[in-house]
């Protein structure tokens, strides 16, 4: 007996020291009472942002494919059990190149689920020999469910991207450096413009349904040069879940359909597409299922720039502004349950420790935001509307090369929904965070 006494007495305490190291209790402190934000609010108050007029704005744009072999998984859906089983369209890395002759930016998105941040590691040294710095950078991704995976580390990597695979890193990051190189060495003076259109039909609050906050604005900048060669690059907030799991090929979604669309009618000759605040945002049922019901979204955003793109206003503005706004966060807190956590070490391990920040980037007066995370669509009102008051156009995008999980609005952080519980890594009050640091940035940039 007193055997049995001394066992399960050494096994209570390895389970209690297992406990300790594995688990803690959730942050819950408000804002104020954290050192990071007082930290944030005086670093946005003193914020120096690069760039301004110039003497005249050249523009160029170039894509890479991306689509290799099939011997690579799909990163989307979690976990998949076997590799790509064929290409059903191909994948691309787009780059633009603006510049004023006093700065220059690199816009850059790829045919992904995110912009990976071990690619972006690769290519931030690359880019920086040729001119452009982190601020200058500004990365997007279209979001695609069914497109290449392999390009992140770690157990929580494997699970959403597959096995790590170095050859499709490289790949990618490869062409980047192409495209941005290509982009730059065909730029020509060129004038810029701004549109927006009301693709509400499309979209839908997946969170809480048709009768929630959606964000149905399909955004388009184009950029026109002397020769009326000219690129469109969009924005729209529907995650690209067309394609459901159990198609294994290797596929671009609507976006890719949407930009070759363009493209090959004739609309523009150059299209990009950068998700938006796709948080909490999904493809409204259009009666059609995967590629073809990709097909159909993609027909119907075409339709609306084809029929609405004549009232496109373009004009000579040289006016580029940029800057990379390094991100303080509370420690992650994988939540097990509305009290405990999983510790920062174990979330660390699991997804790799990450320092990510926000892109503020001014093209006349259209302002991008690009976000790490996906954003939700819910939060994009309030900061649009004090852009508007600036006189801005906003425009949210997310991934931007690194990953922090969803931002959702606060008052749903409890939900037991997997983007506002289980995708909700630091912490809560963020939905409020990131838009404050937002309206700080539109309004830095917007000076």
């Amino acid at each position: 007996m007193k055997k049995l006494i001394k066992i399960l007495t050494w096994f209570i305490v390895v389970l209690a020291v297992l406990a300790v190291s594995l688990f803690t209790f959730n942050d819950n402190r408000p804002l104020e009472e954290t050192d990071y934000y007082a930290v944030t609010k005086k670093k946005l108050k003193a914020l120096k942002i690069d760039g301004g007029y110039g003497t005249s704005l050249k523009g160029g744009w170039s894509k890479e494919s991306i689509t290799g072999n099939t011997e690579i998984h799909i990163a989307g859906y979690g976990l998949r059990d076997s590799p790509a089983s064929a290409v059903h369209d191909s994948i691309y890395v787009r780059s633009i190149v603006l510049d004023n002759g006093r700065q220059k930016v690199a816009m850059i998105t790829m045919d992904l689920l995110i912009a990976p941040p071990l690619v972006v590691a690769q290519v931030i040294s690359s880019l920086g020999k040729l001119g452009f710095g982190r601020g200058n950078i500004y990365f997007g991704a279209t979001h695609t469910h069914s497109s290449a995976g392999g390009w992140a580390g770690g157990p929580g990597g494997r699970a959403m991207a597959g096995p790590k695979n170095e050859q499709m890193i490289k790949t990618i990051a490869d062409a980047i450096i192409r495209s941005v190189k290509k982009a730059e060495a065909t730029a020509s003076v060129c004038k810029i413009g701004f549109q927006k259109f009301n693709a509400g039909d499309y979209v839908s609050n997946r969170l809480f349904g048709e009768t929630a906050t959606e964000d149905p604005w399909l955004r388009v900048m184009k950029i026109e040069n002397a020769n009326k060669e000219s690129a469109l690059v969009l924005t729209y907030a529907a995650h690209a879940t067309d394609i459901p799991k159990d198609d294994n090929r290797i596929s671009a979604d609507y976006p890719g359909m949407l930009v070759t669309s363009l493209e090959q009618s004739g609309v523009c000759n150059f299209a990009a597409f950068f998700a938006g605040a796709v948080g909490s945002m999904r493809p409204t049922d259009n009666g059609a299922e995967s590629y073809q019901k990709a097909e159909m979204m993609a027909a119907n955003l075409a339709h609306l720039i084809k029929t609405g793109g004549s009232t496109f206003k373009t004009d000579t503005s040289t006016l580029l502004r940029s800057v990379y706004f390094p991100l303080a966060l509370r420690d992650p807190q994988l939540r097990l349950s509305k009290h405990i956590r999983l510790r920062p070490w174990v979330f660390n391990w699991l997804m790799g420790e990450q320092q990510v920040g926000i892109n503020a980037l001014r093209i006349g007066d259209m302002v991008w935001i690009g976000t790490p995370c996906d954003y939700s669509g819910m939060l994009y009102g309030r900061s649009d509307l004090a852009a508007q008051q600036l006189g801005k156009d906003l425009i949210i995008t997310s991934f931007n090369g690194g990953y922090i999980g969803y931002i959702t609005p606060d008052e749903y952080y409890n939900q037991p929904k997997a983007e506002t519980q289980e995708m909700n890594w630091f912490g809560p009050y963020n939905g409020r965070y990131f838009r404050e640091v937002i309206d700080g940035l539109v309004t830095g940039v917007g000076r």
